[in-house]
């Protein structure tokens, strides 16, 4: 919440805050109060910038891409909060390091790309077309303009460009690329038996020294974590908000006074002939076309004919009404001091040359206030809403400050019920205490052992935390007779697991003596025979392929012509499997093809990813970074 009054701190609202917080000030000093200025940075590359504000909303991104995943719902064990905004973060790091590479190499999107890119995206299409009228609505709905999409969209063409260029660097040579395709496309032909741990369990022959001794020589299983429970008050600004209500009078005199806020905006019809600064003559070329302009010629005629960006060339060169901030800020200063029907000098911005003619102007127009009342009440309420959070911030801080041992005056002041949390740990808690900037507040000397308030905490759903410590419980080593069952259940699981490994390999030593493998096998109820299993087991519907057998029968030398390869491994749970490798084969036909082609792509990916990601290792290499993981809490 800090973080978001300092951005919307302007105008007649900063006199309130500054008159409010004049005192906090005088305590604890104007940095100590806001923290700096401007918004939080989570990270600098090279001197740029990344917001913990993107950064949250490229994790709330990966969230959503995971709950799909999950189906909806990503399960409690699997979600890591932490783990996802870091993951968030680097990709954003990574993402910078490429655009600022693409962009020192020189890499460019050309107007045609940019174009087909456009046309080809199904959003702006209509009656399976591109849709002028539809593109410019979607865009001025969500407050796009299209220079700023276009920029956009520009980028990840360059930036797509820069990977794809990378990846292909990644050859293997012809040899390998076949070699892998005999590996990886094999049908290993083998028998297994597997003896099960749960056959030889003899429960009771684990003596009580031996759960002694395991207990003493490994404490650290045995030893619980150092735990807390918080009391803590919240500054919500949302519960903020609903307490909020205003009057008729003060709605009138809010908009009263704000009236030109309410106003329909000065709207200007515009037209443009733009060239790319690209080449040589591009300034030549454009004062040509405003000579002709100044001659008489046709300016749609013109834009049709020579206009480099072909979105608005087919229509004219007509770009659609305009509203402040729709547009680069250069050629928004020129439209809105331009005469309707002057046509313009030529421009020049980072997007090349422009022309520029208004075509129509609508002047901006009142709103009465029965149009308008709703958003006139949201803001009154918004702004009011703001001074109760700054009062209700300040008292919250110089009171837990003050009454550094207690939350109650704090209470008692700001109307905000003490809550308790449960149980948590350094590591990990539930609901509010699954943040680390909770927990490292909690876990602070200050706070655990002293027995102070904490510092206030901005969280990044706007609201504020003060805690102190309710409960507190020390890391201690549980007592034998607690534990005691466990541990003699895991040594009986060892024993037993140890006792199957022993029978499958003295099966193993019988059969490697004198080739007595034949014999064994007789015994069809123990084995499974003659299986043909492949590396990917959806695809080649071999899926009873008990755990672990598969990956330790790829991983023996195929057998010599007329021999068999027999080996054991253990399994996940303490069963053992004793396996034949009988026969390694490729499959002919068609399939077999298909399967190589599989092969090669699978190589070729790899080799491209791995190469894209030694080029990004050396670009952060190269790069000055800077991260502030902290700011993400």
């Amino acid at each position: 919440m800090l973080q978001a009054i300092r951005d919307r701190a302007t105008g007649w609202l900063a006199y309130v805050i500054i008159g409010l917080i004049t005192i906090p000030f005088a305590l604890w000093g104007l940095g100590e109060y806001f923290g700096g200025s401007g918004p939080l940075v989570a990270a600098e590359v090279n001197g740029v910038d990344i917001p913990v504000r993107q950064v949250h909303q490229e994790a709330r991104s990966q969230r959503d891409q995971m709950a799909r995943m999950f189906g909806g719902e990503i399960p409690d064990d699997v979600l890591d909060e932490d783990g996802i905004r870091m993951a968030a973060l680097e990709s954003l790091i990574r993402h910078e390091l490429l655009r600022q590479a693409a962009d020192s190499a020189g890499f460019r999107a050309a107007g045609d790309s940019i174009l087909r890119e456009i046309r080809g995206m199904p959003v702006f299409e209509e009656n399976g077309q591109f849709s002028r009228e539809r593109y410019a609505q979607l865009l001025n709905a969500q407050r796009i303009s299209p220079a700023d999409f276009e920029r956009d969209v520009a980028q990840s063409i360059v930036l797509a460009q820069i990977q794809r260029g990378i990846q292909a660097t990644g050859l293997p040579a012809a040899v390998l690329v076949e070699d892998f395709g005999r590996l990886r496309n094999q049908t290993r032909v083998a028998s297994w038996r597997i003896f099960e741990a749960d056959e030889f369990d003899q429960p009771g022959v684990v003596e009580a020294d031996a759960v002694r001794a395991y207990y003493d020589a490994n404490p650290g299983e045995f030893t619980t974590a150092e735990r807390m429970r918080i009391a803590y008050l919240q500054l919500d600004p949302e519960s903020l908000e609903g307490t909020v209500e205003v009057s008729e009078d003060e709605i009138r005199e809010h908009y009263r006074l704000n009236r030109s806020r309410y106003e329909q905006p000065e709207l200007r019809e515009v037209r443009q002939i733009r060239i790319r600064d690209e080449e040589e003559d591009a300034e030549a070329r454009v004062r040509e076309l405003r000579e002709r302009l100044e001659a008489g010629e046709d300016f749609a005629t013109l834009a049709e004919e020579y206009s480099e960006d072909r979105l608005s060339a087919d229509r004219g060169g007509s770009l659609g009404r305009i509203a402040r901030g729709d547009i680069d800020p250069t050629l928004e200063t020129v439209i809105f001091t331009l005469p309707q029907g002057l046509i313009s000098q030529p421009v020049r911005t980072e997007r090349g040359w422009f022309i520029l003619e208004v075509t129509d102007i609508e002047e901006s127009q009142p709103q009465p206030l029965e149009e308008v009342r709703e958003e006139v009440e949201r803001d009154l309420r918004d702004r009011t809403a703001e001074q109760m959070q700054i009062q209700a911030l300040d008292d919250l801080m110089s009171l837990t400050t003050e009454f550094s041992e207690s939350l109650e005056p704090a209470a008692s002041a700001t109307g905000l019920e003490i809550r308790t949390s449960d149980w948590f740990t350094r590591e990990s808690g539930a609901g509010l205490t699954s943040l680390r900037s909770i927990r490292n507040a909690a876990f602070d000397p200050r706070v655990r052992e002293d027995g102070y308030n904490s510092d206030a905490i901005d969280l990044r759903d706007g609201s504020t935390i003060v805690l102190r410590m309710e409960a507190h419980e020390p890391a201690e080593l549980r007592p034998l007779d607690e534990v005691e069952d466990e541990i003699r259940a895991r040594l009986q699981r060892d024993a037993a697991a140890s006792a199957a490994r022993e029978a499958g390999e003295a099966l193993i030593a019988q059969m490697r003596e004198a080739d007595a493998w034949h014999a064994a096998l007789e015994d069809t109820q123990a084995w499974q025979r003659g299986q043909e299993v492949r590396r990917d087991s959806a695809a080649d519907g071999d899926a009873d392929v008990p755990p672990g057998v598969r990956e330790h029968l790829f991983r023996l030398a195929a057998p010599s012509e007329g021999a068999v390869e027999v080996s054991g491994a253990s399994l996940p749970g303490g069963d053992f499997a004793v396996v034949v490798l009988e026969e390694v084969r490729l499959e002919d036909g068609a399939a077999d093809e298909t399967m190589r082609q599989r092969a090669r792509e699978e190589l070729l990916n790899a080799y491209g990813g791995a190469e894209f990601r030694a080029y990004l290792a050396w670009l952060e290499s190269q790069a000055d970074i800077q991260r502030y993981p902290d700011n993400l809490d």
